[in-house]
This record gives structure tokens, C-alpha cells and sequence, in this order.
């Protein structure tokens, strides 16, 4: 419960800005809920005043008094829910924007661990839920309580009673929507999982459609996704059947209320100790409370829904890093790009040691291949360069300078990382290029472009640099893609670039080309080069080989090719990967 109201202070601090607009919009609901409870007393007026008198002119003046409620409450339901609606909506701007920076932030480990359709879900489903509670189920809650109290109020001055058995009608309901929401809300928690999952999983199908095609392997796919959408369809189900239970049994007592207050009113008339406005407008409240009381129950239920998809954002914001850099961070501004590893361990979340006690140094200015095979730990060497991960022991050092300790956005100009898998944006070429420097004018995209030996294609093009190539670049060849990336990390200026198996994904002729064109492009710059393929090797002034976390043999190409090492007999066999 303590846990559930910090939950509910901190979500109702995102309303801060727009304090005035909620407390307005919850002040015309009180307003709502007045008029709407003082209608069945205009009735009763009607009916003991005008109608069973004969005097019609009164019956008039309260029907016309009716029509000014009405219009009043339409007017009062509007801007209330208009107020509310912008205070929630700019609440969760902010809560979403907080959430998705806060991924930007979150450290490489976290991504290792946490699927992506489960933060899909949390940025959209979550905050869409929360936008419904702030604006519509809390203006509902204030509306039911505060309309229940006038109604009580009005009734009890009438007939105590009749009153009484309205409140133990209103005590049975919110004892069955208490006992409603304890049993929905973990099946609730579960369907909001299990969404996730199902989101992960259809985001991960149709990032790999291109393999799954390939493999020949939908059905299998199909069965996974089959798998974890009868979960889903299961807790629906069983949601569905404790709603339809507790949901209609407001109704059966409301109903059993009525009919015990028709027969004692019934008899009250007749000994004229109650009049025929007042049993109507007892009925007209009862029948006035039915729907608040039903809603009652879900906005319970939805209240601790709401709180509970809050903690999973809240989680996701405490979690991240407040700071990406430590405050004693430098800015390398001369950097020569020595790189060094003194006694680095990793392990990742897994559990699996990837680098064990790893003892490097790359010098200014060399071409360094990094192979080994599977498994190996050469990818992971790239990832402490460029700071996705932090070692568990140990240091990485660039120009002597813990990476850890120097700013991000100094260590973004200085290590440029072209993955395996090269990302696309559903963007223009040119904006592909500037990802990471927007304000770049054409001039430098083209020159990078013209480094990594890319403008002439992309001049060919009917747009140019304008050409939008659909996303993950699905319009180009693994050796565009290749190249437009690197001209991403050229249009920095780096000094050190960073390749995880740039060749990986090419045919043996956009290969060669790529690695003559390489030459030209790593000119004047430290290059770490990851590659299962040996042709690598031709780039490369020095090779590192890699086996189980540790570097087993290192030399120049020519040096490991006469040694009779693993890389010599690798190159015997034409590769790691037999090619």
C-alpha cells in the first residue's frame, strides 16, 4: 500500500506544470456531480409540487429548471474533462520523453537482458494506460464518491429508512468491486507481460523476415508466435471471465435494492409516510448511483493497473544512469589514438567470461586485425573501445586515458564503431550520413562519401543525397550499406575507426573491392579490425589472434603465416570460417 501511494504522488508530480488545468477540471466534476445529484430532487418537486397537485405551472417550472441542470451539466462535463485531458496529456508528454531518455541512456547490459517489444510496450501500452487514468479515471472516481455523498446526503433528509437500505446496497458493491479488482489485477499484470512478449516477438520476426525467408523457417516462427499468443488469449479469456462475474453483479443488487424499496415505499405512500415524488426520486438516485458504483469498481481495479504500468516506466528511469559521464571527465583534444588493454576481465549478465586478464597496445596510426574464432571475445574488444561496456578489472586506455574518464561526447568524436550490421534509418541518405553531426552541410557528407567511395552511387541516384532508402536500407546492397557507414563515422573525422566484420555479409567481389577501397579510407588513423575472414589480413600492419578471452599470438601477417600458429594454419585452411 506504502509503495502504491509513493507510486501515485510521484506520478501526480508530473502534473505540476499544469496543477491549475487539473485542479479546474476536478472542481467542474464536483460541479458535475452536484447537478447531476440534484435532479432526482427537482423531480420529486415536479411530481408532489405540480403533477399530483394539478398545478401544472409548478410541474413546468421545474421541468424548465431540469432542462437548466442538464445544460449546466453538459457544460461542466465538457470543461472538466477538456482541463484534464491537457493536464494528463502534457503529464505524460513528459513522463514518455523522461522514459525513452532514459533508454538512451541505459548502458549496453541493460539491452542484453531486457527484450525490445517489452520497452515498446512500456512506452506505448504503459503510458497509454496512465493517460486514461489521469484524465478519465480519476475525473470518474471523484465524480462517483462526491455524487454517492450528495445522493446519500439528499436521501437521508427524505426517509432514513429507505436511506439505509441504500447504503447497504452502495457497502455490498464496494465490497464485490474491492474483491473484483484483487482478482483481476495479477491476471492484468500478466496479459500486460505477456503483450510484451508478443510485441517482442513480432518485432524480432519482422527485423529477421530476410532470414526466416531464407531458411525456410515460418512455420516455425509462426508456431512461437502461435505459442505465446494462446498465453494471451488464455489470460484474456480468464480476465474476461472474472469480469463478466463481478462485473453484471452490481446490477442483480442494485436490482434486489429496487425492488425492496418499491415494496416498503409502496407501503409507506399508502400509510402517508412517504410521498410519490420522494419513492421517485429514491428510485431515480438508485438508478443514478448504478452506473458510478460499477464504474467504482474498475477505476479500483484500472487505479492499481495504472500505478503498476507507472512503476514499470519509473523503473526503467532509476534505473538509467543519471549521468553518462563521471564528474571528473576530460576532453582529449589532441588525440593521438593509442589504445591500450591492461588486465581487463569481462563477464557478461549471462555469466560467461569473455576476456580474461587481456593485455594489449595498438599504436598510433596501426591497422590492427583482430581474429580468432567464434566466441572469442573480438567483437566485446570493440565494444570496451567504444565504452558499451565498462571492464569488470582492469583498464582501457586511449592516449592513457581511462575511457571511462573522458566525455562522451569527446570519446564519440575520437572512436568511430561500424558494426556487423550496419543500421539504416528509414531516412535520406544525407540525413543517414549526418546522424551524428545534423548541422553538417552538404559539403562534408560529401567528402566523407567521397572517402568511403560512395558519392558516385549516390549521385546516380534520382534524388542524390535526398533519397530516402527505406528503413534498415533495405533498397541497398550490403556493400552500400557497408560504405554509407562508413562515411557516418568518417564525417567525424576520427581518429580511431573501429570495424566488426565489415565483410561478414559480402559477396566475394564487393569484398575485394571494399578492402582496396580500405586502404585509402584508414590512412592516418588507429584501425581495429574484427573479422572471421583472413582476407582482412592485407590491411592489417599487425594481427592479434584471440582464443577463449585471451591474445595467443601477435605479430605482423607475414611474421604469424611463417610462426606455424593457429593464424598460419587458419590461412592454410583459407579461414576460420573455411574460406
Amino acid at each position: 500500500m506504502g509503495d502504491s501511494v509513493r507510486q501515485l504522488k510521484r506520478l501526480l508530480g508530473y502534473l505540476r506544470e499544469h496543477k491549475f488545468h487539473f485542479i479546474a477540471g476536478l472542481s467542474l466534476v464536483l460541479l458535475m456531480s452536484y447537478t447531476n445529484g440534484v435532479i432526482p430532487v427537482l423531480i420529486r418537486g415536479a411530481i408532489d409540487g405540480g403533477i399530483t397537485t394539478g398545478e401544472y405551472r409548478v410541474a413546468i417550472r421545474y421541468a424548465l429548471l431540469v432542462l437548466l441542470v442538464a445544460v449546466l451539466n453538459g457544460a461542466f462535463s465538457f470543461s472538466g474533462r477538456y482541463l484534464l485531458v491537457r493536464a494528463a496529456q502534457h503529464a505524460v508528454y513528459h513522463l514518455r520523453m523522461e522514459a525513452f531518455k532514459a533508454i538512451q541512456r541505459q548502458r549496453m547490459e541493460f539491452f542484453d537482458k531486457t527484450y525490445s517489444g517489452q520497452l515498446i510496450s512500456r512506452i506505448t501500452n504503459d503510458t497509454e494506460r496512465i493517460t486514461r487514468f489521469l484524465s478519465f479515471r480519476i475525473r470518474m472516481f471523484v465524480y462517483s464518491v462526491f455524487l454517492i455523498i450528495i445522493s446519500l446526503y439528499y436521501m437521508a433528509r427524505m426517509n432514513t429508512a429507505l436511506t439505509g437500505v441504500a447504503l447497504i446496497t452502495i457497502a455490498l458493491v464496494v465490497a464485490l468491486n474491492t474483491t473484483y479488482a484483487k482478482k483481476v489485477r495479477p491476471i492484468y499484470d500478466e496479459v500486460r507481460h505477456q503483450t510484451g512478449v508478443i510485441a517482442s516477438v513480432s518485432t524480432g520476426s519482422i527485423a529477421g523476415v530476410k532470414t526466416i525467408k531464407a531458411l525456410s523457417v515460418e512455420e516455425e516462427i509462426q508456431g512461437k508466435f502461435q505459442e505465446e499468443n494462446e498465453k494471451l488469449y488464455s489470460l484474456n479469456v480468464e480476465a474476461t471471465k472474472i469480469t463478466a462475474l463481478y462485473g453484471n453483479a452490481p446490477f442483480l443488487i442494485m436490482g434486489i435494492a429496487m425492488s425492496a424499496m418499491l415494496y416498503y415505499g409502496g407501503r409507506a405512500i399508502m400509510a402517508q409516510n412517504l410521498t410519490v415524488g420522494e419513492l421517485t426520486a429514491f428510485l431515480t438516485y438508485m438508478l443514478t448511483m448504478t452506473w458510478p458504483l460499477r464504474a467504482l469498481g474498475f477505476t479500483i481495479g484500472d487505479i492499481q493497473r495504472s500505478l503498476a504500468a507507472a512503476s514499470r516506466l519509473f523503473e526503467v528511469i532509476d534505473s538509467a544512469p543519471k549521468h553518462i559521464d563521471p564528474p571528473d571527465a576530460v576532453e582529449l583534444t589532441s588525440p593521438r589514438g593509442e589504445i591500450e588493454f591492461r588486465d581487463v576481465y569481462l563477464t557478461y549478465h549471462t555469466g560467461k567470461t569473455v576476456l580474461k586478464g587481456l593485455n594489449l597496445k595498438i599504436r598510433p596510426g596501426e591497422r590492427v586485425l583482430i581474429t580468432g574464432p567464434p566466441g572469442s571475445g573480438k567483437s566485446t574488444l570493440l565494444k570496451l573501445i567504444a565504452r558499451f561496456y565498462e571492464p569488470d578489472k582492469g583498464e582501457v586506455l586511449i592516449d592513457g586515458v581511462d575511457v571511462g574518464k573522458i566525455k562522451t561526447s569527446s570519446l564519440r568524436k575520437i572512436v568511430a564503431y561500424v558494426p556487423q550490421e550496419p543500421f539504416i534509418f528509414n531516412r535520406s541518405i544525407r540525413e543517414n550520413i549526418a546522424l551524428a553531426k545534423p548541422d553538417a552541410s552538404l559539403e562534408e557528407i560529401i567528402r566523407a562519401a567521397k572517402i568511403a567511395k560512395i558519392h558516385d552511387f549516390i549521385s546516380s541516384l534520382p534524388e542524390g543525397y535526398d533519397t530516402v532508402v527505406g528503413e534498415k536500407g533495405v533498397t541497398l546492397s550490403g556493400g552500400q550499406r557497408q560504405r554509407i557507414a562508413l562515411a557516418r563515422a568518417l564525417l567525424l573525422e576520427p581518429k580511431i575507426i573501429l570495424l566488426d566484420d565489415p565483410v561478414s555479409n559480402l559477396d566475394a567481389k564487393t569484398e575485394e573491392s571494399l578492402i582496396g577501397d580500405l586502404r585509402d579510407i584508414l590512412k592516418g588513423r588507429t584501425a581495429v579490425i574484427v573479422s572471421q575472414r583472413l582476407s582482412m589480413a592485407r590491411l592489417a600492419d599487425r594481427v592479434i589472434v584471440m582464443v577463449d578471452g585471451k591474445a595467443v599470438e601477435d605479430g605482423s601477417p607475414e611474421e604469424l603465416a611463417k610462426a606455424g600458429g593457429l593464424f598460419s594454419e587458419m590461412l592454410g585452411r583459407g579461414g576460420w570460417n573455411g574460406r
